[in-house]
């Protein structure tokens, strides 16, 4: 896609928030409505005050997008989300911003003109990823948050497509999308727009010994505030089109300090090139003191992580003064304050025996209103073109001015103020209209799914049952149950590959590779490989965790009835579901954030149910060795302790350059096995994770007496996780 401008993109806690960001210069809005946005304790916008929004930004010439960036549940999709996108549809709505692929799909049945732009909740982090959505109808990326310059640049050479990025704002520690913390130990789910943050607490670091890591402070989770002010020119020529302000739960004096300082800097790019660009400390300074998390960082354009960009002493954030009013917005070259009214010329015409006109132009648009009355001689005081004009310039609250006006009018004519004011208010109006008409087609006539049939008897569960494991020792104790039908080794074990594949063979089980959970290029790399490996009858197929790796094995050609979904490609909802077996994917795992009841109306029949496994809460490019001891690409384990003293395991994954937080207690439906039976799943699923052998042992018993005996045991110290709570 050629790169020809650059767009300023702020966020809008509310409508008075919208036009001021609108008015200090950005080029697009982002909302919230009341439903199924990601930020669910904002303010948020009624239907009203979103058609109020849109009609303003494009009444300004800037374009409004609609966040549907979490995951919906059945209900939602079916009962809610067709009426809630048609009124913004048809109030002129320029994209909606999604997450959840039934959504996604949802939108190109019923709208099929209306723009997607793939949430940061999406985890894109490679072309391959972004042409995968980008078949799917995507015209737009919003990348993930911890990708560097050259990793977007390689993006925008190889899709045609706009990509979005995060330029100012908070950060998450975890991958967007891929966090189920505050989902876990508190019910918020991030995934739902109800995250709690609990990255921004203190914790305690211990090391695998238990010994406690001494380290400058306790808040190892909580990143510093993204600045790119500096790295504008570098981010346009990587390809970035739209630069992303987050904060829309930020009040006015920060949204509209931070767009127009963003808009001073995109139009002095824009003017004088790489070369003549320069950021004042002063204006870095006015930044930084609209708020900042203990500081400011722009560490992933050029790092995949770094000690320096975590806030270590502080995870709070230093807000601007709430009673600050917004400043006024000024014109970078002349200094002088903006007029926020659209500037109108305007042509006024009354001649003897004809009808009087009035004619407005405005930015690119141009109307002719013709009013129904003839002016006639004046018997007494004929009308004067000052007098015309005063009338004619008492715009009001419209969102005009005039700038310039021009009466063409006959000698000794009577025209009466009414007919002036009448011709005036519906000339406006008309122009008003014509500014914010946007040619749509009708959305289609809207069809429920059709009901689940989850007829499948509990007998498949017992004909499929999957492993996933770490370490050999694991595998090895999989081996020796002979209910274990399917065994998943992790990319990282491929090394040894042979001794895998020639155990599993010698006892008649199938062998699948569980793939990264992250896919960006160092992962890609030692994947490369093995491709030949990959693509051979060796394995029964592999089990994909993101978009990129979905991307990824299509540009190898890989076959799709050979993949399944894990639970981190979400099939919250029955269209998630049917649009991924459309897309020829046999088999899915259903998400950890659903409880039994939803679980029930859900179509499984083609999905694996997790019953056992140590929950990741968090994938994150943040390495916890690497802020205690420094990079030495050794794995090890480390232990987060909380406030409460509970303790999360954390991994990291050298070869493929991440972390992995897990749950303090283990997930465990083991007691559950009648009411599971009844679901219609194709099979059950054990995630093994840190796990010694002698353990792994103890669990595969322990599933055993209760699915296979009908003896329901349940193991000590674990979690039914949102089996029984479920998530809002």
């Amino acid at each position: 896609m050629d790169q020809k401008n650059l767009e300023v993109l702020s966020p809008a806690g509310n409508l008075d928030i919208l036009k001021a960001v609108v008015d200090a210069g950005a080029d697009a809005v982002y909302f919230g409505g009341d439903r199924f946005g990601a930020r669910a304790y904002a303010a948020n916008f009624t239907m009203e005050e979103g058609a109020a929004g849109i009609r303003y930004a494009h009444l300004h010439g800037c374009k409004a997008y609609l966040t549907v960036n979490t995951l919906l549940k059945n209900r939602e999709m079916e009962e809610q989300l067709y009426d809630y996108l048609k009124y913004y549809y048809e109030a002129g709505l320029d994209a909606v911003i999604v997450q959840d692929m039934g959504v996604l799909s949802f939108v190109r049945t019923y709208f099929p003109d209306l723009a997607l732009h793939a949430s940061t909740q999406m985890s894109v982090c490679t072309p391959e990823g972004a042409a995968f959505l980008t078949d799917l109808g995507v015209s737009r990326i919003v990348t993930a948050r911890e990708i560097s310059l050259e990793e977007i640049h390689a993006i925008h050479t190889a899709c045609d497509c706009e990509i979005e990025t995060f330029v100012h704002g908070a950060l998450c520690v975890c991958y967007s999308g891929q966090c189920l913390m505050s989902s876990m130990l508190g019910g918020r789910s991030g995934n739902r727009g109800r995250c709690a943050q609990p990255c921004r607490l203190p914790y305690d670091v211990f090391d695998a010994s238990g010994k406690k890591v001494m380290l400058p402070g306790q808040y190892v989770l909580s990143p510093k505030d993204l600045c790119t002010i500096k790295d504008l020119p570098q981010m346009a020529e990587a390809g970035v089109y739209s630069l992303k302000i987050e904060g829309r739960m930020k009040q006015a004096a920060y949204a509209t300090g931070v767009v127009s300082m963003y808009r001073k800097y995109v139009d002095r790019y824009l003017e004088y090139g790489k070369e003549g660009y320069l950021v004042s400390k002063e204006d870095e300074r006015k930044l930084f003191d609209l708020g900042n998390r203990n500081g400011f960082t722009d560490v992933y354009l050029r790092q995949q992580n770094s000690r320096d960009m975590i806030t270590m002493t502080d995870g709070s954030h230093r807000r601007e003064d709430k009673d600050r009013q917004p400043a006024e917005i000024q014109d970078p070259k002349t200094g002088e304050d903006v007029c926020h009214k659209i500037p109108v010329r305007g042509i006024f015409t009354a001649v003897s025996g004809q009808p009087m006109k009035l004619q407005l132009f405005a930015k690119d648009h141009a109307i002719t209103e013709s009013s129904c009355h003839v002016p006639e001689t004046a018997q007494k005081a004929a009308a004067t073109e000052e007098g015309i004009a005063a009338k004619l310039q008492k715009t009001g609250d419209t969102p005009f001015v005039f700038c310039d006006l021009t009466i063409h009018l006959d000698d000794g004519l009577f025209v009466p103020v009414a007919w002036i004011n009448d011709l005036r208010r519906q000339a406006l109006q008309h122009l008003e209209d014509e500014m914010t008409w946007s040619v749509r087609k009708d959305a289609l006539p809207f069809q429920a799914v059709k009901r689940p049939c989850n007829h499948l008897s509990g007998d498949s569960l017992q004909n499929h049952c999957m492993v996933t494991v770490e370490t050999k020792e694991q595998f090895l104790s999989c081996l020796k149950a002979p209910f274990v039908t399917e065994i998943a080794i992790g990319a990282e074990l491929l090394e040894e590959f042979p001794f895998y594949h020639g155990k599993a063979s010698e006892t008649d089980k199938k062998l699948w590779i569980l793939l990264p959970s992250i896919l960006r290029q160092r992962s890609k790399e030692w994947l490369s490989r093995d491709r030949e490996l990959l693509m051979t009858n060796q394995v029964q197929g592999v089990i994909a965790c993101s978009y990129d790796t979905l991307g990824y094995l299509d540009q190898m050609g890989y076959p799709r009835d050979r993949v399944m979904l894990d639970q981190r490609l979400y099939t919250l909802n029955d269209r998630s579901v049917e649009a991924f077996s459309k897309m020829g994917y046999p088999f899915m795992t259903a998400p950890y954030e659903m409880k039994e009841a939803e679980l029930l109306h859900r179509r499984n029949d083609q999905s694996y149910l997790t019953i056992y496994g140590r929950t990741v809460l968090m994938v994150m490019a943040n390495c916890l060795r690497n802020q205690c001891h420094g990079c030495d690409r050794q794995q090890t384990l480390y232990y987060l302790r909380d406030r409460k003293n509970i303790t999360f395991p954390v991994k990291n994954f050298c070869k493929g350059c991440y972390n992995k937080i897990y749950n303090s207690r283990i997930f465990c439906l083991f007691d559950l096995s009648e009411r599971i039976r009844s679901m219609g799943f194709y099979g059950l699923r054990l995630d093994f994770t840190l796990e010694s052998g002698r353990e792994t042992d103890q669990v595969l018993k322990a599933y055993e007496e209760s699915f296979l005996k009908g003896r329901p045991l349940m193991l000590t110290d674990v979690t039914r996780g949102h089996f029984k709570r479920g998530v809002e």
